[in-house]
């Protein structure tokens, strides 16, 4: 090296200015800085990879070897990491959520405290703590508090770290406070209904010594007001501060069903009535972009022989009183028990006369087979348009007319009616179904009637569906009419099946066609493992049985989409549409139902 560098010096001062060896040296002795400086940071970038390895290596091993999960969210809260332990906690493997939403798993009631504003941007390392139900792989609920770590700002992470707990209860030694969490009302921070019905459980062993009472609090308006994106939380806040402040120092608020607000007054029924008034007088004062809210109440007293659920009805019965009073009202339970006799005896005296007067008519449920997508029968229902009291609902009047004799004039006019007017449409398929009463059942009289019907309609027999229930197979007299009427033709449908006498032994070689499930069974079906099952199970006793099932009472796509995934293929209720007039059902609006249940948001079923 030394040689070459005297040589190099022995040459240089030969070579003139300009000389191309010379501009060549020129450019190799720039270039060496900037190669030495490349050099460098290669190298730079080596060590910092490998440390990026290893702290990744770290930190996954750490993860994989906590006993609590580990979840990491990307900014649209999807999952890019879970760590096994989250399989001991809820039974999903961690390979199972990559890439999924977190949403689906969490509780409805618990995704605006969990999802709204409270995952806003934080600054780097901010922790905090939030506690919802997640959904497990075997449909249970585990309430679990995560400590979420918001790095999404931070260039190497841009990614939520959730340290997360079961806080589940086992028994001794769970945080109270945290299993209070899963009581309190994610928009309000009100004790929710489950909170609600402990809270009087436990006043309820107390009630003796200290009188206490209950205020069911419904508020109008407050759908209107929170039509707009984001206002909804804000005026129920504003709604949940204006009740606190009316309420004195120990009475207690609470959130209840349908959005409606609890009180437990201290004191005797007529202090409820007083805070009762309160609430619903300051209403007024509230401003919403839909105007002014409104109010109605119900009052009633709690007693130690009431339970919780006892003492819920009465309140409830109290509020359809004073709502059936207007705007404003406060009815106590001795008042609504009252007016509701009033209306009770009102109704038994109008209704002999109602089908002379015209104020009665028939409404035609669709009954839709999903795998065809098309109306095969429709259930006549019988509707009573009171003059003075507007329509009375058949849970009201129905039982009215079973009680007397009017029940078989009024069984016999449906049988008619329905028959002529499904006879008038134009499909020779349509059938219709007629639900029949026990007294009319009963009086030896159904085969005649029935006859009479099709006769005066010309409508086929194997177009009609008589409905019985469960109870009326036991008797022998009206088992030998049934097989009579199918004789002729006519099927013939246990209705409510489920919910009364059930006796499969007695099903078996029974004159039945056709099973309907009672809309009960679909009460939380989507999150209630146990009436999935039921819905399974009686599925598959129609199937062993070859009869099959409708089910009633289907009013939403998410429980629809449910049973078509069990197998069920004959549904009826609001997914698809509501009762048809007769003037509907003469224009083939049925036709058109099937899809009713795929229109788009707001166009009416």
């Amino acid at each position: 090296m030394l040689c070459f560098g005297l040589a190099l010096v022995a040459v240089v001062p030969v070579l003139l200015p300009g000389h191309p060896l010379l501009r060549a040296l020129s450019v190799l002795l720039g270039l060496a800085p900037i190669t030495a400086a490349l050099t460098a940071v290669c190298r730079r970038q080596q060590l910092l990879a490998g440390d990026l390895r290893r702290s990744q290596a770290a930190f996954r091993t750490l993860a994989k070897s906590s006993v609590d999960p580990v979840v990491i969210l990307d900014e649209q809260l999807r999952v890019t990491f879970a760590s096994p332990a989250l399989a001991g906690v809820l039974g999903r493997e961690p390979g199972e959520m990559l890439g999924l939403p977190l949403e689906p798993v969490i509780h409805p009631d618990d995704r605006a405290g969990l999802f709204g504003a409270n995952l806003q941007r934080r600054e780097n390392g901010e922790f905090a703590v939030r506690t919802a139900r997640v959904r497990a792989a075997d449909g249970q609920w585990r309430l679990m508090q995560a400590t979420v770590r918001d790095l999404r700002n931070d260039p190497d992470v841009g990614a939520l770290v959730l340290h997360c707990r079961d806080v589940t209860s086992r028994g001794r030694g769970v945080d109270p406070e945290l299993l209070e969490l899963s009581l309190a009302d994610p928009v309000t921070g009100l004790p929710n209904r489950t909170a609600l019905s402990r809270r009087l459980a436990a006043v309820q062993r107390t009630v003796a010594a200290s009188p206490v009472a209950l205020v069911l609090l419904s508020i109008d308006g407050v759908a209107g007001a929170t039509s707009r994106p984001g206002t909804e939380e804000t005026v129920l806040r504003v709604l949940t501060s204006r009740l606190s402040r009316e309420l004195r120092g120990e009475d207690w608020l609470a959130r209840g069903k349908d959005g409606d607000f609890v009180v437990l007054v201290d004191g005797t029924v007529s202090d409820a009535e007083v805070v009762a008034t309160r609430l619903v007088s300051t209403l007024g004062y509230i401003a919403t972009p839909a105007g002014p809210l409104t109010a109605t109440a119900g009052v009633t007293g709690l007693a130690a022989d009431i339970d919780p659920g006892e003492a819920l009805r009465r309140a409830d019965l109290a509020l359809s009183s004073a709502c059936s009073a207007g705007v404003g009202s406060v009815h106590r339970y001795d008042d609504a028990l009252r007016n509701a006799q009033d209306r009770r005896s009102t109704l038994a005296v109008d209704l002999a006369g109602a089908l002379e007067r015209g104020e009665l008519r028939l409404a035609f449920q669709p009954v839709v087979d999903v795998v065809l997508h098309r109306t095969v029968s429709v259930e006549a229902l019988l509707r009573w348009r009171h003059p003075e009291l507007g329509d009375v609902s058949p849970q009201e009047f129905v039982p009215l007319a079973e009680e007397s004799p009017l029940i078989t004039e009024l069984g016999r006019w449906v049988l008619r009616e329905a028959c002529s007017t499904v006879a008038r449409t134009t499909d020779d398929e349509l059938s219709v179904a007629v639900n029949v009463s026990a007294r009319q059942v009963r009086s030896g009289q159904l085969v005649s009637d029935v006859v009479a019907a099709l006769e005066s309609s010309a409508l086929p027999a194997s177009r009609l569906i008589v409905e019985i229930t469960e109870s009326m197979l036991l008797d022998e007299h009206v088992a030998a009419d049934l097989e009579t009427l199918r004789g002729l033709g006519v099927r013939i449908a246990v209705d409510d099946f489920g919910t009364g006498w059930s006796s499969l032994a007695y099903l078996v070689g029974m004159p039945v066609d056709l099973l309907k499930m009672d809309q009960h069974f679909l009460a939380h079906v989507e999150t209630d493992p146990q009436r999935r099952a039921l819905c399974r199970a009686i599925l598959q006793l129609g199937t062993t049985l070859n009869l099959p099932v409708i089910v009633e009472g289907v009013a939403t796509p998410a429980v629809l989409a449910l049973l078509r995934d069990m197998g069920h293929r004959f549904v009826q209720g609001y997914a698809f549409s509501r009762p048809l007039e007769a003037e509907q059902l003469a224009a083939g609006v049925w036709r058109t139902v099937p899809y009713v249940a795929s229109a788009p948001p707001g166009v009416p079923a």
